[in-house]
């Protein structure tokens, strides 16, 4: 029998055995005995848990975008003010386990299956909702709903281009410059939003 709250314990366990193998291997060569063999255990457990390998892979891809939104969500929790709550959310689109190698190659093989499969479109969906959403509620008090919606979306966009260079360029990336720069690009259109509408009484600085 198994222990009581094993469950938890072994399908993560079993979540991050695919994200390693998914990285090292590819998606083509990803088997559930691969998988068992990197956490130890026997096949028979995987399909105990998880029925099959799709259903396994279905399941890291929710953890992957889970664990985004968590990032953000639990940086917005600690902010003060509404700019802290700006830089949280792309600190948590920063985050080491965000950049990580796994973490990457699960992203690239992600993106690469939102088009053609309906269950990872709706995680896609639901993912640049909630992050378009937690911008516009931290950007509302300082731009118009409009802009707020336009800002958000300029922000998204350019942490997935930051995303695909860095998956690119692993060994020469500089995550810390891309981070520093997604700012800027935030606090120059906050400027540009609060010149137009003559409205600008001090320097909204999110860079220091």
């Amino acid at each position: 029998m198994p222990k009581l709250g094993m469950a938890p314990i072994r399908r993560k366990q079993l979540i991050d055995a695919t994200y390693l193998v998914l990285h090292r291997e590819g998606i083509d060569n990803l088997t559930l005995k691969k998988i068992a063999t990197e956490a130890g255990v026997a096949t028979s457990i995987i399909t105990h848990y998880f029925g099959t390998k799709e259903a396994l892979i279905a399941e890291t891809m929710s953890d992957l975008v889970g664990c985004l939104l968590r990032e953000v969500r639990d940086r917005r929790k600690q902010a003060k003010s509404t700019i802290d709550e700006i830089v949280a959310i792309v600190d948590g689109n920063f985050a080491p386990s965000q950049v990580s190698p796994m973490a990457v190659s699960a992203w690239l093989y992600f993106w690469s299956r939102v088009p053609y499969d309906p269950a990872f479109d709706r995680m896609q969906r639901l993912c640049d909702y909630q992050l378009r959403k937690y911008l516009a509620r931290s950007l509302k008090d300082l731009v118009s709903k409009e802009e707020a919606a336009d800002i958000a979306e300029t922000i998204v966009c350019l942490s997935y281009g930051f995303w695909l260079q860095f998956a690119h360029r692993q060994g020469e990336f500089d995550v810390a410059r891309a981070h520093r720069m997604a700012l800027q690009v935030i606090e120059a259109r906050i400027q540009t939003a609060w010149q137009k509408n003559l409205h600008l009484t001090e320097r909204t600085t999110l860079t220091g």
